[in-house]
């Protein structure tokens, strides 16, 4: 878990070249004339300036990606919002929790950077979201971890010959030993503090006194204990901590106990956006509309099974 955030925050720092979080400086630099044979990126002597990386983005790539990412939308509970980490003045993320960067390298940084950076720094970058991605699938095989245990020095090697010296902190080194670690231990779900983290935070939240942070807790437990004992004994119409409305639920009385009359697949709870605007179908969105009803709707089907039945004797008379 940490091992990801590290290596997110370093490879996403660096591609975007964030003042005093990037790898990619002037020492970095001064280094590849001694260890690296890489001349294209050498300083200038005649204007001492530094060439641009092709790891690095341009001002407006960054400009797109952050604006991207704020108006990146997702499934309620499933990440924080990532627009509220955006600073479009610096070009930068900040605020991100572990969860955030673990979704974003799983998930986003092969869509994020595929039209921005050149195929020989997206490709092993994919690569290694893709090895995160599969490492911590539910479903594990002894033998594709073995695969992973194999692919992932390739990767890792391939990252080498574009990244300079200084990103390859220890962090970077740790993810050749996680599939090994995964193959003999267990799968990552159960070793992960994902979990452990989300409980210390509700405790946290039981502390009122600061003084006395154990008995504080201790009463906090005791109480919610007690209330959700009690609330089991309340009427069904009373509002309790395990019957309350969810933050994003839409009314689910609308059309299935309202109104018991209509259509079943008129009875889905939903709720309009603004106020309504009446007006006309036109014949194919009528007849579309109309179709769907006919072919979707429980109250329709015994009439087609009739129809059916009817036609079937009808062709044999």
């Amino acid at each position: 878990m940490y091992i990801e955030k590290n290596v997110f925050d370093n490879i996403f720092n660096t591609v975007m070249n964030v003042k005093g979080k990037t790898k990619d400086n002037a020492k970095s630099i001064a280094d590849l004339k001694i260890f690296c044979h890489r001349p294209e990126l050498h300083q200038d002597e005649s204007s001492k300036k530094y060439p641009k990386a092709c790891y690095m983005l341009e001002k407006n790539a960054k400009e797109v990606l952050c604006k991207w990412l704020q108006e990146l939308r997702f499934p309620n509970g499933y990440v924080s919002n990532m627009g509220r980490c955006v600073d479009m003045n610096k070009l930068k993320l900040f605020g991100m929790k572990s969860h955030d960067c673990h979704v974003f390298m799983q998930l986003l940084i092969s869509i994020a950077f595929r039209e921005l950076l050149p195929r020989n720094v997206w490709q092993p970058l994919t690569e290694l979201s893709l090895f995160f991605k599969d490492l911590t699938a539910t479903a594990l095989t002894e033998e594709h971890m073995a695969q992973l245990e194999k692919d992932i020095p390739h990767t890792s090697c391939k990252l080498e010959r574009i990244f300079p010296p200084s990103f390859w902190d220890p962090m970077e080194h740790l993810p050749i030993h996680l599939a090994y670690e995964a193959r003999l231990a267990s799968p990552v779900q159960g070793r992960w503090m994902f979990p452990y983290e989300r409980y210390l935070l509700k405790l946290k939240n039981k502390v009122k006194n600061k003084n006395k942070v154990e008995g504080s807790i201790c009463n906090a437990y005791l109480v919610e204990e007690a209330s959700s004992f009690c609330a089991h004994y309340f009427k069904s119409h009373v509002s309790t901590r395990h019957r309350k409305v969810p933050r994003n639920s839409d009314d689910c009385r609308v059309g299935g106990d309202k109104y018991p009359e209509m259509l079943s697949i008129f009875k889905h709870a939903g709720r309009s956006f603004g106020k309504k605007k009446p007006r006309r179908l036109d014949d194919k969105e009528y007849h579309a509309a109309r179709t769907y009803v006919l072919l979707n709707c429980d109250e329709v089907k015994p009439y087609i099974r009739h129809m059916i039945l009817h036609r079937a004797l009808a062709i044999k008379s």
